[in-house]
């Protein structure tokens, strides 16, 4: 199982301040079903907590999901800035979506070597 963020989002996180940590406790938390919406086509909708304002005031994140395969964050937005995607980017992701679905394991290890995507790692080292 690979647990990924593509480039974009890997920025953004940095911006945010939210470490692997913190996306980890997510995952763990979307892998017992906790998550705030299915988007379609493998993409889910769920909040995490920023640096010192918690889930309520956090931030929302788009994940796409291969169950045993792949779980992939490649979107992110403050609550406070933006509060639903738009349909452009909701269809952009659906896209991107697709996309993700056909990567074997050789091409995410490529992409991991090239920096698209990013390992999350449970502890941070």
């Amino acid at each position: 199982m690979y647990y990924l963020k593509n480039k974009y989002f890997n920025r953004w996180t940095k911006k945010q301040g939210i470490t692997d940590k913190t996306l980890f406790d997510a995952i763990e938390e979307f892998e017992k079903g906790l998550f705030e919406a299915n988007l379609g086509n493998h993409l889910y909708k769920k909040r995490i907590a920023l640096a010192g304002k918690g889930k309520s005031s956090g931030a929302r994140t788009i994940l796409f999901y291969q169950q045993g395969r792949k779980l992939i964050f490649c979107h992110g937005f403050e609550k406070n800035r933006q509060s639903n995607l738009s349909s452009s980017e909701l269809n952009f992701l659906h896209q991107l979506s697709d996309g993700y679905q056909a990567l074997s394991e050789d091409l995410i290890l490529e992409g991991i070597q090239q920096k698209k995507f990013s390992r999350i790692l449970k502890s941070e080292e």
